[in-house]
């Protein structure tokens, strides 16, 4: 929350107790992300009374920009309480957050309201509600400028300016023809500039990115980011427009990408809520499930080490770099599944790649194990009672082995995920760490038998 608006919630909560009504001046300056974190700041009661006594525009604003739970609940008690206040605030949504909106209510709520509002909102609310979750179609908005491919310059702007205050954005025009096939797109700055004659299909822009309704949501957030877009039309399999996906539901969808990936590679379930407002026992179980299974991985670890212990002497200076040398195998698997997970999650590595990177982390790989091994000797030589030649061979190229390992397993191992048609971001670091641990393991031993 920033700084004046913290200052301003002492005012808020005085307002809401004494003088409901005099909000709408003390906040009529004010962003509506900023009135959103009022709202989620107070109490659900007083949030609720704050919401309601503010213009139908503003609340439907702040219900825009509070995060989904947050904003299920204030418009579920305000609508429980005032219906009238719903239907208005519905209307005055854009259709893409109204839908996500509708989606969190509980089904008799939203069947009731659904039956209530007008038909087309109602409509376009069941539309987007169809879509499967996660897809371009549950990203769209249908609030988009189109125009026929036959109006001329003149009468697009006219169509335009007609449309403006209910369309999402107005700076990219899409033209279609009588059936609603997606023709071309046109800029607000082509139809201010061209000649007032000239037609759609003139002027428009034919060669058009678009999405089919069912692809997933992040190669909506790649197109964009790829062509630079504002908005990217959504068109069904017949390239009929459904709707438009613009550049803020983009940036929901990266963040929200971003932080599942990030929750995968760390072992842990991806968090539907945010971390504070997840339970406790939400949390025990986000992580519980990975822990288990890592540990039980990881007790493999005793089966390797009983195998080669001998109670020799020379046996037990080895054991005082186990440490070291698991540790250092698991960071270089964790460092290179964290660039493998990330170049594949933003699509910069296709499987044709494949061998090349499975190339370039092995002489990644072999080279870092060799700097590694330089310093692993050094370490060795530093202490007396393990200056040996042995025991210097056995640890540095042990060191060149686990590391090279390490860069190995993590690149491979999301890669073969992909080829398998699973998310790669499950191959976690904790997971590739626990393989190389194993490995690192045997191949110390075996290594060590070699000088001694």
């Amino acid at each position: 929350m920033e700084t004046t608006t913290r200052l301003l919630l002492p005012e808020v909560r005085q307002a809401l107790r004494d003088e409901p009504e005099t909000l709408v001046a003390l906040t009529e300056e004010m962003h509506p992300a900023d009135l959103a974190d009022i709202a989620v700041a107070l109490e659900p009661e007083l949030a609720q009374k704050f919401v309601g006594v503010l213009p139908i525009m503003v609340g439907a604003r702040i219900l825009e920009m509070c995060d989904e739970d947050k904003r299920a609940e204030l418009f579920r008690g305000l609508a429980e309480s005032d219906r009238g206040w719903a239907l208005l605030v519905t209307e005055a949504m854009t259709a893409d957050d109204r839908a996500d909106l509708y989606a969190e209510l509980p089904p008799a709520l939203q069947a009731s309201l659904l039956a209530e509002i007008a038909a087309e909102e109602s409509r376009d609310i069941r539309l987007l509600l169809s879509y499967p979750e996660d897809s371009a179609g549950a990203l769209l908005t249908t609030d988009f400028v189109g125009l026929p491919a036959t109006a001329t310059a003149s009468e697009a702007i006219e169509l335009v300016r007609a449309n403006a205050e209910e369309m999402e954005t107005i700076y990219q025009a899409y033209a279609v023809d009588k059936h609603g096939t997606l023709l071309g797109v046109v800029s607000l700055r082509d139809l201010v500039t061209t000649p007032a004659d000239r037609t759609i299909d003139e002027i428009m822009n034919p060669n058009i990115v678009t999405i089919n309704v069912d692809a997933d949501q992040e190669e909506a957030a790649r197109l964009m980011s790829k062509y630079d877009l504002m908005a990217l039309p959504v068109v069904d399999r017949n390239h009929h427009i459904a709707g438009i996906i613009t550049f803020d539901d983009v940036l929901d969808v990266v963040e929200e990408e971003a932080t599942e990936d990030a929750h995968k590679i760390g072992a842990v379930d991806p968090l539907e809520t945010s971390y504070i407002q997840t339970p406790i026992r939400q949390l025990v179980q986000a992580r519980a499930p990975w822990l288990i299974a890592l540990f039980i991985g990881v007790m493999a670890t005793e089966n390797v080490l009983e195998h080669y212990s001998d109670g020799s002497r020379m046996m037990l200076m080895l054991m005082w770099f186990v440490p070291l040398i698991i540790s250092t195998g698991g960071n270089a698997g964790s460092q290179s599944a964290t660039l493998i997970i990330r170049a594949i999650a933003v699509g910069k590595l296709s499987p044709k790649d494949n061998m090349n990177i499975l190339k370039r982390e092995f002489i990644v790989g072999a080279m870092l194990g060799l700097i590694i091994a330089g310093v692993g000797m050094l370490r060795v030589l530093a202490t007396g009672s393990t200056r040996s030649y042995s025991m210097v061979m056995a640890i540095s190229c042990s060191l060149m082995a686990v590391v090279m390992l390490g860069a190995l397993l993590g690149s491979g191992v999301p890669l073969l995920l992909r080829r398998l048609r699973i998310d790669p971001a499950v191959s976690s670091t904790p997971f590739i760490a626990s393989m190389v641990d194993i490995g690192g393991l045997i191949i110390y031993f075996e290594i060590a038998k070699l000088f001694f």
